[in-house]
């Protein structure tokens, strides 16, 4: 997580005026932008309640759980069919002025618990009635759980550019910026210890807010790219494990993410 840190004092040597040219003036205009993410996630405490098939109340925590994103096959990246399917990265903005700017995105993270793992685990346990504290290896057998068709985090935000260099084609500047919203998973649970087949529904199980550094490259009037390094928090409450609205699960995801994104002013 220091490389936020390390950009962040790089801004503070950035700001260096550069004249304008015609070729990168965007007050006023909008821009979109797609990309690919990297997501990479702290240990996560995961509490589940909820009553299994026969009518037995659970109401337990696996702490300290790992957890994984989910790459595509690279080259799904190359078909239009398949162009969602990846971790991707959809921004809309408005630039305020030519070094401020504002946008909507959703960042299309995955996020699956590493199966074979054995981590603590309190409360009431589905597999072994009540337990206070003990340890649970996952396994398909015990249970599955993963945000793939998308660890969802719709997002406002605001962004401020710093330009270093411009010649007559490109321009290169810093940003920075924070953005806040909700979280709308899919989520995937099957929980076999229970008898519960699997879920997968779309929700919005909580909020979030993350800041972002990186570097913008304007190549022309129209086209960029963006290299972006985001840190944030996901609190999720409501998450939905089965179709009995009174089971659920919570947790809190602390994320790191790598982006880059090509985009389009118009």
């Amino acid at each position: 997580m220091h490389v936020i840190s390390l950009l962040l004092l790089f801004f503070s040597f950035s700001n260096i005026a550069v004249a304008e040219t015609s070729n990168t003036s965007h007050a006023g205009k909008w821009f979109f932008s797609w990309g690919y993410n990297r997501g990479f996630y702290q240990n996560s405490d995961v509490s589940l309640h909820g009553t299994d098939q026969n009518g037995v109340p659970f109401d337990y925590t696996l702490h300290n759980t790992a957890a994984h994103d989910e790459q595509s096959d690279p080259s799904f990246q190359l078909l239009f069919p398949d162009i969602t399917i990846p971790q991707t990265n959809e921004r809309l903005g408005y630039y305020l002025d030519e070094t401020h700017r504002i946008n909507f995105g959703v960042d299309h993270m995955k996020y699956v618990i590493t199966q074979g793992q054995t981590v603590p685990i309190s409360g009431t346990n589905i597999t072994c009635g009540l337990c206070t504290s003990g340890t649970q290896t996952i396994t398909p057998a015990y249970m599955e759980y993963e945000h793939t068709d998308g660890l969802n985090y719709i997002s406002i935000g605001y962004e401020v550019l710093y330009p270093f260099w411009e010649n007559s084609l490109f321009k290169l500047s810093a940003v920075q910026g924070p953005d806040a919203g909700i979280v709308y998973p899919k989520t995937n649970v099957t929980m076999a210890g229970a008898g519960q087949l699997r879920h997968d529904d779309f929700n919005i199980a909580g909020y979030g807010a993350a800041y972002k550094v990186g570097l913008v490259a304007d190549i022309g009037k129209n086209w960029f790219l963006q290299l972006d390094f985001k840190e944030g928090l996901l609190n999720m409450p409501w998450i939905r494990i089965d179709n009995n609205p009174s089971d659920g699960a919570s947790q809190k995801i602390q994320f790191f993410e790598g982006i880059l994104a090509l985009g389009y002013v118009f």
